[in-house]
């Protein structure tokens, strides 16, 4: 388009005054669908754009006249083009610029995918360009989606591939024409092939022999005519092979899935002559092999013809479902329905041994041996088992048991007659009862027949006792506790005789007694020696139940002639067990704390207070505390207190306190974690969310300032103060809880960093003093922590309570050695309050974080007034 020379615009973006020419020229810019306009070609200004311009990118009129080409045109990659790169856009045929494909920036920010045409031209004199766009945004993302699909059905189709490829089936296809179309890798071992470019478009008769291969043909032409999936097994002689195929038709062809089943048919062929084999072996063996039902009444479905020596046919057994359960003993028949009937594991085997009556009624035994099978078939699962005659066997067990108890009962009579006493035994089961003549005689009676024993005994037996013993033996018989008792049998002159009675019974394989015998013992004499016994200690309760503690009389050898109850229950010795025993032998190895001539007797005052351990009757050692007196010139007497209680109640404490000390060392442990995790939050989080706050809000005030209202102004740099508080107050607050310096380059330089930085009242000093050597010296973590935290609070406390004018910090030590002293000149404490002042816990705490590192910590008064603070810290 060729302006006339010297023309004028009206005002920017308006053409000139129109001729009829360039009004046309005008209505047809302005009216084009597509975005156009002009840019001075030196200084790359907008001269003129179009409605279309205008309403697609968003800028007014006048907001686009006052934009450079610059302002708008990007590179594919996002970045604003300089002005060289625009002067190379390459000129094509007939003078017009070649189109290209850039990015345009819209009014919003967002940039669109455009391509560009454009011409030289003169405007108003001067060199410019027409620029037509033409939007391509939608076009390319469609162009992308496009190749994005194709991807993605490639690679499924690749995927698909491998998959076909790798599964065992081979899998083909055939067109209408039964020619191949395609074939996985098995399918290609299966035709014994190498490539698929040898069978693909080859009809499949051609390649192989159609007389052997019937079967497969008329399948594939069924399913091809009817269209439905065909599913057979075939033999193919030629590669002496059984194929299980399955044929899935479609319009276009047949889908074939076929599989090698040459070694399943092989195994089914050795299972029938293996079953085969095993009927044979089952008809041949001398037992019952059986297969019965597992639902009620328990049909046979099986049994081997062994059943023909027990009388019964095989016929028979089977056609009554009844016979089976009917021949069983009535004794053993619900024990084996239970075992029937009650869950089974397959591949578990169950043994049950039972009775089974004969056709002419004689009772045989079996051991029977059973398993529960689950068909792969899905037909009800049986149970089947063999049934091993074993009645000689049993016949024989029995003879040889019945032998051995016989043998048994002779041996248990001979040791009770040698053990002495008078030999008794029992029969339960025809309740015959047999004594000895010598339990008769001694009782002043003639022997008397065996069939009156029980009436005769029950007759001279103590009515109390003779209950006594019947509950005895049946508690023997049932629960098979000891039968060992003492009862009062009646002798001829009528005086009621003791005898001690113990015995043993035997019981069978069913828990029932078969056989019981014993001995009776008389001990009457022995009954009257411990009635004077109980007498005596009657007496002796009676003399020394007034007393609270345990008394010894002991001679001048160190015997014990007498103790009372006390002492005896506190010694653990019953009756007279104490008697006659050296009193040494009481000491837990050890001798008396006092010399053996200090023991005797040397004037009637108590000797001084004692302690012994002493070893009771059981083995324990009972620590006691002892008060010696003289009786006489050869006896004293020794009274013992127990102290366990009171020892128990000083282990208790140390145990309350050494507990107490762990628990303070793991509390200190948690608040150095808790603090520094508490520190890093503050530090990480809200520390830095005040600072951005703040440099945020700074940012607003200097770029928009002048353009704020009064109001909201000043509310802003109220709250920019504010900020900068807390971000002080977090910092502060930081430097409480961790403390600076001290972690990164230890306890001299953060003290001294301490001391700095703390705020003091005025006319108070605090000095630092670090021995040679120390500045960089570095504890373990924790000491360094304790140490710190307790200057921290002995200076506040010094400044806060003592009203100190000048506070001294002494550091010393080596790398195994720590000593800090603080020392102020203030008021003092006084001594009372030096484990700490009631309703504090300034003090407390110190000496707590002392022994959590294992330090000493020790608070004294200075002689000319105030307090020294130390503590000590050795490494273990």
């Amino acid at each position: 388009m060729q302006k006339p020379e010297g023309h004028i615009p009206q005002h920017p973006g308006d053409f000139p005054a129109p001729q009829d020419s360039e009004q046309q020229y005008r209505l047809l810019f302005n009216a084009h669908p597509q975005p156009m306009w002009v840019f001075d070609h030196a200084s790359k200004r907008l001269l003129a754009v179009n409605t279309a311009a205008i309403a697609r990118y968003g800028y007014s009129r006048a907001e686009f006249l006052r934009l450079t080409i610059l302002d708008i045109r990007r590179t594919l990659q996002g970045q604003r083009l300089t002005e060289a790169q625009i002067d190379k856009d390459p000129i094509g045929s007939y003078g017009l610029r070649v189109t290209t494909r850039w990015k345009h920036a819209l009014k919003d920010g967002d940039l669109i995918e455009v391509e560009v045409t454009s011409s030289d031209l003169l405007w108003d004199g001067c060199p410019a360009r027409l620029v037509v766009v033409n939007e391509v945004t939608e076009r390319i993302a469609m162009e992308q989606k496009a190749e994005l699909a194709m991807r993605e059905t490639s690679a499924a189709r690749e995927l698909l591939d491998h998959v076909i490829n790798r599964v065992s089936d081979s899998i083909f296809a055939f067109d209408k024409d039964l020619r191949f179309s395609y074939l996985n890798a098995p399918a290609l071992r299966l035709f014994q092939r190498d490539k698929p470019e040898q069978l693909l478009g080859r009809y499949v008769w051609d390649e192989y022999e159609l007389k052997h291969a019937r079967v497969f043909h008329n399948a594939y032409v069924n399913a091809i005519r009817t269209q439905k999936a065909e599913v057979f097994e075939a033999y193919y002689a030629p590669w002496d092979k059984w194929l299980e195929v399955r044929v899935f038709p479609s319009p276009e062809g047949l889908s074939i899935f076929c599989n090698d089943i040459t070694e399943r048919k092989l195994f089914e062929r050795l299972l029938l002559d293996r079953e085969r084999d095993f009927r044979l072996l089952a008809e041949q063996m001398p037992a019952l092999i059986y297969r019965t039902a597992l639902e009620p009444s328990y049909p046979t479905m099986y049994i081997s013809p062994y059943v023909r020596q027990l009388g019964y046919s095989v016929s028979e057994w089977i056609a009554d479902p009844q016979v089976w359960t009917n021949a069983l003993h009535p004794e053993d028949r619900d024990r084996v329905m239970d075992a029937l009937s009650g869950d089974r594991l397959d591949g578990i085997d169950h043994q049950i041994q039972y009775r089974m009556r004969e056709a002419n009624g004689n009772w045989r035994h079996f051991r029977d041996r059973s398993r529960r099978i689950a068909p792969s078939d899905g037909l009800p699962a049986y149970v089947q088992g063999i049934a091993l005659d074993v009645t000689d066997l049993v016949e024989s067990e029995q003879a040889l048991r019945e032998s051995e108890a016989s043998l048994r009962r002779s041996e248990q009579r001979y040791r009770l007659a040698a053990a002495g006493g008078q030999v008794w035994d029992w029969d339960p089961r025809s309740d015959r009862l047999n004594f000895s003549d010598d339990f008769w005689l001694q009782l002043g009676f003639d022997p008397v027949p065996a069939t009156v024993y029980r009436s005769r005994l029950g007759a001279l037996t103590h009515p109390e006792d003779l209950r006594r013993h019947r509950d005895a033996l049946r508690r023997h018989l049932k629960a098979r506790t000891p039968f060992d008792l003492e009862v009062r049998v009646r002798d001829a002159l009528g005086e009621w005789r003791w005898m001690h009675m113990q015995g043993q019974a035997e019981w069978n394989e069913e828990g029932q007694a078969i056989f019981m015998a014993g001995t009776t013992v008389d001990i009457s004499a022995r009954k009257k020696a411990e009635a004077a016994l109980r007498e005596s200690e009657a007496y002796r309760r009676n003399l020394f139940d007034q007393l609270a503690d345990g008394v010894l009389l002991v001679d001048h050898g160190n015997r014990i002639l007498d103790a009372n109850p006390q002492a005896v229950d506190m010694l653990g010795y019953a009756g007279e067990g104490l008697l006659n025993m050296s009193l040494e032998a009481l000491l837990a190895n050890q001798k008396p704390t006092c010399p053996a001539d200090f023991l005797q007797p040397r004037s009637p005052s108590p000797e001084p207070l004692t302690e012994w351990n002493v070893v009771r009757r059981d083995g324990t050692v009972l620590p006691v505390e002892v008060s010696i007196r003289a009786l006489d010139a050869t006896r004293y007497i020794a009274v013992l207190r127990d102290m366990t209680d009171r020892r128990a109640a000083q282990h208790a404490l140390l145990t309350y306190q050494v507990e107490l000390s762990e628990l303070n060392q793991r509390l200190m442990k948690q608040e150095r974690h808790t603090t520094r995790r508490l520190a890093q939050a503050l530090h990480d989080n809200l520390g830095q969310s005040l600072a951005v706050a703040r440099l945020n809000l700074e940012a607003v005030l200097v770029t928009a300032g002048t353009t704020l209202p009064p109001v909201l102004a000043e509310q802003c740099q109220r709250l920019e103060k504010v900020l900068a508080q807390a971000v002080l107050d977090v910092r502060e607050v930081l430097a409480d809880l961790r403390p600076p310096l001290l972690e990164e380059q230890g306890l001299a330089a953060a003290l001294d960093n301490e001391i700095r930085t703390a705020p003091l009242p005025l006319g108070t000093d605090v000095l630092l003093e670090v021995a040679d050597g120390l500045s960089r010296q570095r504890w373990p973590s924790d000491v360094e922590y304790s140490a710190f935290m307790v200057v921290r609070e002995a200076i506040a406390n010094a400044r806060l309570h003592a009203q100190a004018s000048l506070i001294r910090v002494l550091l010393d030590g080596d790398a195994r050695r720590l000593d800090v002293e603080v020392i102020d000149d203030g008021t003092g404490i006084p001594p009372d309050m030096w484990q700490g002042r009631p309703g504090h816990l300034g003090i407390v705490g110190m000496r707590e974080r002392a022994i959590s590192v294992g330090a000493r910590f020790v608070i004294t008064a200075e002689p000319g007034g105030g307090t020294r603070v130390c503590l000590n810290w050795v490494a273990p």
